[in-house]
């Protein structure tokens, strides 16, 4: 098979897994298994929300109330990378310089994180930005409050797997670094060592896009359905 019936038969096989035809018409219930393999994230925000926490504790000093509003900002821009992260994407945020807003629009589409917080964080980074006045007590508790929330939330969200092994050996494993689907006829863990994948799909290759939606969007969708 050419790639393009490869990546065909993966997409037919999982939504098989889950009851449906690669017409995502219901049609029965789970057939094989198929294994997610989950990946770690590398940022860690909550350092930032710590030292917001203990600058918190001296609010009536114009040095914390400064402090604490800073690294609220950092705590969230930290967690909106850690996002980006997860979803795969963060090479590409980095390399092209994303600024948060167009992360947050990005995290958006995915759908993963209700739209609302998302909203919540903007408008605080924002303020947070763009206003140079010394905030006051107030502000600096709320942001710590909305700080807190986002975090707590986005560190509970589910990322949609990137990484399966379907019961008939048919595998995909995603690079974070490079941004690479590669795809082999079984667990590359039982392949030879240094035996190179049937073929890979890098951002950018026609096909790659499609291939992440379906695994972001489609495959979630049909997760839901199943229950």
């Amino acid at each position: 098979m050419d790639k393009i019936d490869v990546v065909a038969e993966f997409k037919r096989s999982l939504s098989g897994f889950y009851g449906y035809d690669e017409k995502l018409q219901y049609v029965g219930g789970k057939k094989f298994s198929a294994q997610p393999t989950e990946t770690k994230a590398f940022l860690e925000p909550r350092d930032f929300l710590n030292f917001a926490v203990g600058d918190s504790t001296g609010l009536d000093n114009e040095k914390n109330l400064v402090n604490c509003l800073g690294n609220c900002k950092r705590a969230i821009d930290a967690q909106v990378d850690r996002l980006i992260g997860r979803l795969g994407f963060f090479p590409l945020a980095k390399k092209q310089s994303w600024s948060i807003p167009k992360k947050l629009d990005f995290v958006l589409e995915t759908g993963i994180v209700a739209p609302r917080i998302l909203r919540n964080v903007n408008t605080l980074r924002n303020r947070l930005e763009h206003d140079h006045a010394l905030p006051s007590r107030q502000q600096v508790e709320d942001s710590l409050d909305v700080a807190m929330l986002f975090l707590s939330y986005a560190e509970l969200v589910r990322v949609p797997a990137m990484n399966w092994t379907l019961s008939e050996g048919l595998t995909v494993r995603y690079d974070y670094e490079y941004m690479v689907f590669s795809f082999f006829p079984k667990n590359p863990d039982n392949l030879p060592e240094g035996e190179p994948p049937m073929f890979s799909l890098a951002y950018g290759d026609a096909g790659f896009q499609d291939f992440y939606e379906f695994l972001m969007k489609v495959i979630p969708s049909l997760e839901r359905k199943d229950k």
